[in-house]
């Protein structure tokens, strides 16, 4: 491999190749629900195992990300050895810079994906728990801003929000749920799904203050400071309360 291989360039271009082994979100989850064989179960079991299934499915999908993330660096590793047994100085010079380049990429990717994720994972188990819910299309998007899901539809959280249902998942409430709340919203139905960190009483008591019902992972909501507050749900009763809409 010459030595201008080590332009910006070239570089990027042995990464996207690189990258070409990790599937997309869908993929990934679609092959997360077929190992579990989520998709085929009963409405009833996924109603009643719902906050299971969020944390077993959540945690496929990261162990099948990680396996497609590996393939990718020795795929890196691959293109550059170009079948050899030692490499040059600059071809070693080229790998430890693809390499650095990879893992800032895939540091991105992954921090964009658990999100993206978390959310569709969300979407996918209440659709198969019988309830209805969307993700705002480009007609909605300006009027809902940072809310992720609308139960039943899109369409009817925009003309008759009260008839609505409207939900920010977000994986952890370190992340800014607190703008999840646009002005013209105040007095809807709120919900604030989470799956990983803490909620302390005074995060709880802001929660309570915005106007937001949480629904957090069993074991958080057993805590002792969380367990009388009725506005911080455990996220199994999740499709019970959306589906009464």
């Amino acid at each position: 491999m010459s030595k201008d291989k080590n332009s910006e360039s070239d570089i990027d271009k042995l990464v996207e190749k690189a990258k070409q082994e990790i599937p997309s979100v869908d993929a990934i989850l679609e092959e997360a629900m077929g190992n579990l064989q989520i998709s085929t179960m009963p409405q009833e079991k996924v109603l009643k195992d719902f906050g299971n299934f969020v944390s077993e499915l959540e945690s496929e999908a990261w162990g099948i990300y990680k396996k497609h993330e590996n393939a990718a660096f020795k795929k890196l590793v691959r293109i550059i050895r170009e079948g050899k047994h030692t490499l040059a100085d600059d071809e070693l010079e080229t790998l430890v810079t693809a390499t650095r380049r990879l893992e800032f990429v895939a540091g991105q990717m992954r921090k964009a994906r658990g999100g993206v994720t978390f959310q569709k994972i969300i979407q996918k188990l209440l659709n198969l728990a019988g309830v209805p819910c969307e993700t705002p299309h480009k007609e909605t998007k300006k009027v809902l801003r940072r809310i992720d899901l609308v139960s039943p539809t899109a369409d009817m959280g925009k003309s008759m929000p009260d008839k609505a249902i409207f939900l920010a998942v977000k994986r952890t409430l370190r992340e800014r749920w607190k703008q999840v709340v646009p002005e013209q919203m105040k007095g809807a139905r709120l919900y604030l799904v989470t799956i990983n960190g803490e909620c302390s009483a005074e995060k709880a008591q802001e929660i309570k203050e915005a106007g937001l019902i949480a629904y957090v992972p069993e074991h958080l909501k057993n805590q002792k400071h969380l367990i009388e507050k009725p506005w911080v749900r455990s996220l199994s009763s999740l499709p019970q309360d959306v589906g009464n809409l």
